[in-house]
Order: C-alpha cells, then sequence, then structure tokens
C-alpha cells in the first residue's frame, strides 16, 4: 500500500524581535511587524520574551544600542512624539 506523501509547508519569513529601552528607561520588545511587544521589568525578561516569540531562532533577537530609543507607540497606532 503506498502512502502519501504531504508536502512541507513553506518556510515563514523571519520575524525579527528588537530589545531596548523607552524614553523612560522601560525595557521593551516589539516586533518589525508591530504586532507583539510589551513592556519588561529587566532586560533579562526582554530578551527571554522575545527568544520564546521566536522559537530561539538565530538571529531573530535585536538588542537595540543604548543611545537608541525604543518605543511601543507603534503597537498601539500612535505617532511617535517629535
Amino acid at each position: 500500500m503506498a502512502s502519501a506523501i504531504q508536502p512541507k509547508e513553506p518556510p515563514q519569513p523571519l520575524n525579527h524581535f528588537f530589545v531596548g529601552q523607552d524614553n523612560r528607561g522601560c525595557w521593551t520588545v516589539r516586533d518589525e511587524r508591530n504586532l507583539v511587544g510589551g513592556c519588561f521589568v529587566s532586560k533579562d525578561a526582554a530578551i527571554h520574551f522575545a527568544r520564546q516569540e521566536t522559537n530561539n531562532a538565530p538571529g531573530a533577537v535585536i538588542c537595540m544600542a543604548e543611545s537608541q530609543r525604543l518605543s511601543l507607540d507603534p503597537l498601539f497606532g500612535r505617532r511617535a512624539a517629535a
């Protein structure tokens, strides 16, 4: 008896997650599609969340430079303050 071969689903494009601090110094995470993110008590907690969301995919979590700020405003449809 022959068995049917199930075609593999094409791999989903990698969704990058950015980790950084906002203007108040809170640790934030936001994905590049502005669909998922949050505010965390520590950098370690933020990175842990981002890694879980990306299934530990290599290169998926990007830590921002200390001089850069990462706002959650895009997640909520707000424009960043000038």
